[in-house]
This record gives structure tokens, C-alpha cells and sequence, in this order.
């Protein structure tokens, strides 16, 4: 799936519906979510992203930035749904 470019507080409800949505018509399974054109990514999409436990492919800077400046650089390292919470 890829995500849009802008992903601020306005962007969070549709972002959980749409990686919902796509892990739904996967039948449950995992869904990569292409980060290479997100220009900005505000704390509460970082949540969603997080929380969706889904991998990022091809994060962009600012993606990165985002990740380390909310002090969670290493969930960019790993697929998120191996990682223990």
C-alpha cells in the first residue's frame, strides 16, 4: 500500500481505515506500506503506522526523522509484527 504524502492529524482516521481496509482484502495477512513520497509524517500517523504493526518499505527522510525524533528509530530496522511489545 502506499501512503500519501502528507500525513498529518487530519490524515490519522483515514490512515487507520485504509491499512485496515488493505489487511482486510489480504484475508488477514501482512500489508507493506510504501513510504517512499510521504513528505511529512505528524505524531498521530506515527501512532497509526506503529500500531498498525505493518513494515514500512522505503521510508523516506522525513519519514526517518519523524521515526527518530519520536525516539523510535528501531521499529525502521525490523518488521514491526515480529517485534514484542
Amino acid at each position: 500500500m502506499t501512503l500519501p504524502e502528507r500525513l498529518d492529524s487530519s490524515a490519522a482516521f483515514a490512515l487507520k481505515s485504509e491499512i485496515e481496509q488493505a489487511v482486510k482484502n489480504t484475508g488477514g495477512g501482512q500489508v507493506a506500506l510504501d513510504a517512499s513520497g510521504v513528505t511529512y509524517l505528524g505524531g498521530l500517523c506515527l501512532q497509526v503506522l506503529l500500531a498498525s504493526r505493518c513494515p514500512l518499505v522505503a521510508p523516506s527522510e522525513p519519514v526517518v526523522e519523524a521515526y527518530g525524533l519520536f525516539g523510535v528509530s528501531a521499529y525502521l530496522t525490523e518488521p514491526l509484527a515480529s517485534l514484542k511489545e
